[in-house]
């Protein structure tokens, strides 16, 4: 599967670099906040995720805008004896592509899809009345989303989503909700 990303991000790449049109230039700064769902086996043993993640924004296109994040977001464990803790905690470091089709022209809201890809540093914390443990490891990422931009404020947006991070054996359906503004 590994392979398959190292594929896509290429292919990604050479189609921003090889896109040009009015409206390029522009620069938007966000920052949201997100919870999780995990789901499959990582559902099992861990609850409702909660993090922040700040975004960059760059329009290549006036439908198309490369995007960078970073965030801290932190899963706690269920259903573990008494007096015993467990945190799985994660950094984002993201690298996308946002995309905004034209179907509602007529609304003053824009809809659009995002395509993520990049890592997630994770350290795992399990704590107890006698000992305390600590790993780290960082996976590759891949993070499908679809949201909605509403106006708010004097050039700022009200930025919702949900998205889908397949984080290796660590996968949670997110929301998160955020307000960006034109920095240039």
């Amino acid at each position: 599967m590994n392979k398959l990303y190292l594929l896509i991000i290429p292919a990604v790449l050479l189609l921003v670099l090889s896109l040009n049109a009015s409206g390029q230039g522009q620069t938007y700064l966000g920052a949201g906040v997100d919870a999780m769902m995990p789901v499959g086996s990582f559902g099992d043993h861990w609850g409702v995720g909660f993090g922040a993640t700040g975004e960059l924004e760059y329009a290549v296109t006036p439908k198309t805008n490369i995007t960078g994040k970073i965030g801290y977001l932190s899963w706690s464990a269920n259903n573990v004896p008494s007096g015993v803790s467990a945190t799985y905690s994660a950094v984002p470091l993201l690298a996308g592509i946002r995309y905004y089709p034209e179907f509602a022209k007529d609304l003053p809201v824009r809809f659009y899809g995002h395509l993520e890809m990049g890592l997630m540093i994770g350290s795992l914390s399990v704590s107890g009345t006698y000992a305390s443990l600590g790993s780290g490891k960082t996976d590759f990422t891949i993070s499908p989303s679809a949201g909605i931009e509403i106006p708010a404020g004097s050039g700022g947006n009200v930025d919702a989503s949900i998205r889908y991070f397949d984080i290796s054996e660590k996968s949670s359906i997110g929301l998160r909700v955020g307000y960006k503004f034109q920095i240039n």
